[in-house]
């Protein structure tokens, strides 16, 4: 890879984009600038991915962008977003001008092979891990191609990782998971639009045409919810969430879609919300999940993404041992992986 197209990458995203970034090249690159990070681990496939890179490299109806949006689809259906990490950020408000959310180095950043060995039971990433794995799995497809690469992009405090691809002819953002909205990897397990794909240079519209024929077809919502949104959401709010649940439910999408998709229809309607983690006394290991909980016409109601309900509270007698307010003022000892 000429190293022109990395330091262009990085300009485009200034000039796009708000805040402070970095690029994460892998191990034993030679290129130096102050933007410049170099991972600590080295970058491979996880092995349910191994097979299904082989066989893109092998087929000849797909041109080299259709593989990658592929590939973006593969990770979105087969893994789910760990949003456990999310309970270990601190809030540093030493500077009231610049309260910043600190993420831990330890939660799938700087790792050891202990914590890769116990991720391979499971199929919980975060936004560092999916980056690592995917830009692994584009580069290959790409072999030999010196015009284009992959790496990863991110920000300078650590909050948020994805996959930034440029070249010749294009210089593409690749995020499955941005957990400011409706992830994609929520988003394609219901058959949905790609979202997660922003291009920030494409004069031919090479990369635009892939991302327009996958979604070609697909609906950005759930023509269910669309019409419960037309026909019952001014009319009965907490029923429509309610039957909004049931239809979310069909398509058996983990803890965290299921929080991030009824909070978008919650906060799409005007209606403020508040934050809550619950400890999940299902899972195998001690770990938590967001859930929250809003005011309407005079009631609370919870909205527990670990049952998958939604239920009126007396916010003052739920058990503070199974729901803790405010994780992000205190420190804790991870444990599990």
């Amino acid at each position: 890879m000429q190293d022109k197209y990395i330091k262009d990458f990085y300009d485009e995203v200034c000039k796009n984009f708000e805040g402070n970034y970095k690029i994460i090249l892998e191990p034993n690159r030679k290129l130096k600038k102050d933007w410049i990070e170099y991972d600590t681990v080295k970058w491979e496939l996880e092995d349910i991915m191994k097979d299904f890179v082989n066989d893109l490299l092998k087929n000849k109806s797909l041109n080299l962008e259709e593989k990658i949006i592929k590939i973006y689809e593969f990770i979105c259906i087969n893994y789910i977003y760990d949003v456990n990490v999310l309970y270990f950020f601190i809030k540093d408000e030493s500077d009231p001008t610049n309260i910043k959310y600190i993420a831990p180095d330890w939660y799938g950043r700087v790792v050891g092979q202990d914590w890769i060995e116990k991720r391979k039971k499971h199929n919980r990433r975060i936004c560092y891990e999916f980056s690592r794995f995917y830009a692994k799995a584009i580069n290959i497809l790409i072999d030999d191609n010196s015009e284009l690469e992959a790496f990863m992009l991110g920000d300078r405090e650590n909050t948020h990782y994805v996959v930034g691809l440029t070249g010749q002819d294009y210089s593409v953002i690749l995020d499955p998971d941005d957990f400011n909205s409706v992830k994609d990897l929520t988003r394609l397990k219901m058959g949905l639009t790609i979202k997660g794909i922003h291009i920030l240079r494409d004069e031919r519209e090479i990369f635009k045409k892939s991302v327009d024929k996958f979604n070609k077809g697909r609906l950005d919502e759930l023509k269910e919810i669309e019409e419960m949104k037309k026909n019952l959401r001014d009319k009965d709010f907490i029923k429509y969430i309610i039957e909004s649940i049931k239809i979310i439910n069909k398509h058996n999408i983990d803890s965290q879609g299921f929080f991030e998709y009824i909070r978008f229809l919650i906060e799409e309607s005007g209606i403020e919300i508040e934050k809550v983690w619950k400890e999940d006394k299902y899972a195998n290991e001690k770990r938590y999940e967001r859930c929250l909980y809003f005011e309407f016409n005079n009631k609370i109601y919870l909205l527990d993404s670990i049952n998958k309900d939604l239920s009126i509270i007396n916010l003052e007698k739920l058990d503070r041992n199974l729901f803790i307010f405010n994780s992000l003022e205190n420190q804790y000892k991870y444990y599990g992986g």
